[in-house]
């Protein structure tokens, strides 16, 4: 039996380079900022903010991080955890640190996937501190057990969950670039009516559209519904829920462009006791409050809370159409929000939106139904490898599964 032993973190990790208590001048270019916004699910989304080159080595005096250092958030959120991917210089904002192992004590891949681990996720949230914002202190978080098994195990469990994690990668990369291809064939077709240059153009609206075609309100041409919150405190209209239930948050969290899976899930009482509708799959959601824009399409039959407007396609308006005019038009949405508390576009004044009602645009449907159905796809092989690393996770990271056994199992489904 391998004897895993347990450290402090301070006493396996060679540095800890945290920036809390400074904000740097940001800027539009320059070097990426890894702020604690972007540090999701495992990984660093795009970073769109930046500082000044030459501000770089004035601002980061307390260590320069380097690729392949684990990054955590501090609070809000407190605990996601990643890996710097960059090959260049990036600069750290507030409420982020990084931990670079000791060589040949403590590998970095396995220091992520531990820290995001059930056990020292609850080991980090019972030290923090805060009322208002949840945190950690730096000197807490040092304090905090960690069990180390032999570093050539280390390495090889970080193999096989990183694995894993490449292969999700490269799946969102591809949808990156299919939904780019979807939405080159949308403005090809409704922006510059790239097939029609041959024919007749006629006055609207929206201005010179194809000769045939109508420019309508979104009101008139698809359904538009609402959702609605029935008493959270009625255990009738939660417990054992099999309707999804949708919040602006599971579109900010898992940003796909698909989605199938809602944090909540709500009674068929529950629906009816609701303003929520029923809706059936795929059909386009965006939230419309508070974060307003966030779109996706669902899979199964669901319905939403009242932070959302919903449009369900029909023979004229696909999902395709009605997906890429939301993201295209996302401006005129914005403008159309009002409220002093929080911003809100209400359903009565989306309806009066303009949208182009078109003729022969088959070959359009054709091939974004093909785009879409790979993304789809892709999508379903993240969700089953998510399953996959979810149940080894835990398992490997407790020594109650063999490595070899492992490896073997995530071979067969790479």
């Amino acid at each position: 039996m391998i004897e895993w032993k347990e450290f402090a973190l301070e006493e396996v990790v060679e540095k800890f380079i945290d920036y809390r208590g400074k904000t740097p001048k940001k800027t539009a270019s320059g070097v990426p900022l890894i702020t604690a916004k972007i540090v999701k699910n495992g990984r660093i989304n795009t970073p769109n903010e930046f500082i000044a080159l030459e501000d770089y080595d004035r601002w980061m005096t307390r260590g320069i991080p380097q690729k392949g250092d684990v990054v955590m958030t501090t609070e809000a959120p407190l605990g996601e955890v990643a890996q710097l991917c960059f090959d260049g210089k990036v600069a750290l904002a507030q409420r982020i640190i990084t931990m670079r192992g000791k060589v040949n004590v403590l590998d970095n891949g396995f220091l992520k996937y531990m820290l995001q681990s059930p056990l020292m996720q609850h080991r980090i949230h019972s030290r923090s501190s805060g009322t208002t914002v949840i945190g950690i202190k730096s000197s807490e978080l040092k304090k905090i057990p960690i069990p180390v098994p032999p570093i050539d195990i280390q390495k090889k469990i970080a193999s096989i969950l990183g694995s894993i994690d490449e292969k999700i990668e490269l799946n969102l990369k591809m949808n990156e670039t299919l939904e780019e291809m979807a939405m080159t064939l949308y403005k090809h077709w409704f922006v510059d009516f790239g097939p029609f240059q041959d024919g007749e153009f006629v006055e609207s609206e929206l201005g010179m559209i194809p000769e045939g075609w109508e420019c309508i309100e979104i009101g008139e041409a698809v359904s538009v519904l609402g959702g609605g919150t029935p008493k959270t405190s009625v255990k009738e209209y939660w417990e054992n829920g099999d309707i999804n239930w949708f919040s602006p948050t599971d579109l900010t969290t898992q940003k796909s462009l698909f989605i199938s899976k809602s944090s909540k899930k709500i009674t068929k009482l529950g629906l009816e006791k609701s303003s929520a509708k029923l809706f059936p799959p795929y059909c386009v959601m965006m939230t419309s409050r508070a974060t307003i824009g966030e779109i996706s399409i669902n899979r199964e039959e669901a319905c939403t809370n009242q932070g959302f407007i919903t449009l369900i396609p029909n023979e004229t308006f696909t999902m395709y159409q009605l997906y890429f005019w939301l993201k295209t038009n996302m401006d005129l949405i914005l403008s159309i929000a009002n409220g002093s508390t929080f911003k809100e576009v209400s359903k009565t004044n989306f309806k009066k939106l303009k949208i182009l009602k078109p003729k022969n645009i088959e070959e359009f449907t054709q091939k974004c139904e093909k785009l879409f159905k790979l993304i789809e796809s892709n999508l379903i092989e993240i969700e089953e490898l998510t399953n996959i690393k979810d149940y080894l996770l835990p398992r490997l990271l407790s020594g109650e599964i063999d490595v070899s056994q492992a490896e073997k199992q995530v071979e067969e489904v790479l």
